[in-house]
């Protein structure tokens, strides 16, 4: 499978791979995928959690094989007898493989397209960030991100250290930010990692929608509708890259800073990004550079306004 990424940055389109498990389909973002094979040999890997299949040889590497029909307690007979399909994913600097019992085809779809999951879904913390509508078929997109972690006891963020936190909450106690991340998971994670760092002035979204429709209703205010947006890229009804479009276009809005903080953060979606006018791109889990750029703008949006102010009262 091609790692080139075809979607022009912006359009609020998506690729969605779409596989099953048992009749399930599920789907997972095609720019997470690395390419798809044949269920190779695996080696038992010793004392490894449950949903780990063993490992794997992918040309010049060693790859971890995880099940995600164990994972999500729907293991089928075909992949008990040695079948099915290995999906090879790459995101958060993590490469690996995932057996599924089928691969069925790629859809073309925009975000818009796509539906947050259910509250029943996320009260009971189910590792699905969407769900879509694709040949009369409703397909739920699975959180990699979140199941890949929770299998090998990755983080998803790193956590900050506590002596960073005093001058955040001195200097920026009143910063406006407003958060979007379709992963109920991840995104509670990210907003105890802002707290933590002393941003206590947060306004939390499921997707990039629900961030602009929040900076329409606050345009008018006096300071403007936020001080930053820190943003994912793939979301539901619309995109990080569609989100940062809009506001870098907005002549009222342009200025405010808008931080890509996701695990696509590639070469080609880096190109995108800059494409549609981010001011910064972090690859998660580093949320100390996170951390470090949202201040670093802070700074910045705060001094202007301070300059601003004092040549309006000069007048």
């Amino acid at each position: 499978m091609s790692n080139e990424i075809l979607l022009e940055a912006g359009t609020n389109e998506m690729e969605l791979l779409v596989f099953r498990l048992g009749s399930t389909p599920f789907g997972i973002n095609v720019a997470k995928v690395r390419e798809i094979i044949q269920r190779p040999k695996t080696i038992v890997i010793p004392r490894s959690p449950l949903a780990v299949e063993g490992s794997f040889r992918l040309r010049e590497r060693v790859l971890t094989l995880l099940n995600l029909g164990r994972y999500f307690t729907m293991e089928s007979e075909k992949m008990r007898a040695g079948e099915g399909m290995i999906i090879v994913v790459e995101f958060n600097s993590i490469t690996c493989g995932v057996l599924v019992d089928s691969v069925e085809r790629i859809y073309r779809l925009h975000w818009d397209q796509i539906e947050s999951p259910s509250q029943f879904l996320i009260r009971m913390s189910i590792p699905v960030t969407g769900v879509v509508k694709v040949a009369d078929e409703i397909v739920q997109i699975a959180d990699f991100e979140t199941i890949v972690g929770t299998i090998l006891g990755v983080q998803s963020a790193t956590m900050l250290d506590t002596n960073s936190q005093e001058q955040t909450k001195e200097e920026f106690a009143d910063a406006r930010i407003i958060l979007a991340d379709d992963s109920h998971i991840l995104r509670n994670n990210l907003e105890s990692i802002l707290r933590r760092a002393g941003f206590e002035n947060l306004t939390i979204c499921n997707d990039g929608q629900e961030v602009w429709d929040q900076i329409q209703r606050r345009k008018n205010e006096p300071n403007g509708p936020c001080d930053l947006v820190l943003t994912d890229i793939e979301m539901p009804r619309m995109d990080g890259l569609h989100l940062t479009r809009r506001i870098k276009e907005d002549t009222a809005l342009k200025n405010i800073p808008v931080i890509l903080f996701s695990s696509l953060i590639t070469d080609d979606n880096r190109r995108k990004g800059q494409a549609v006018g981010a001011d910064a791109q972090v690859s998660k889990p580093d949320s100390r550079q996170m951390i470090e750029y949202i201040r670093e703008f802070l700074r910045k949006r705060f001094s202007r306004a301070a300059e601003l102010s004092c040549a309006t009262a000069s007048e």
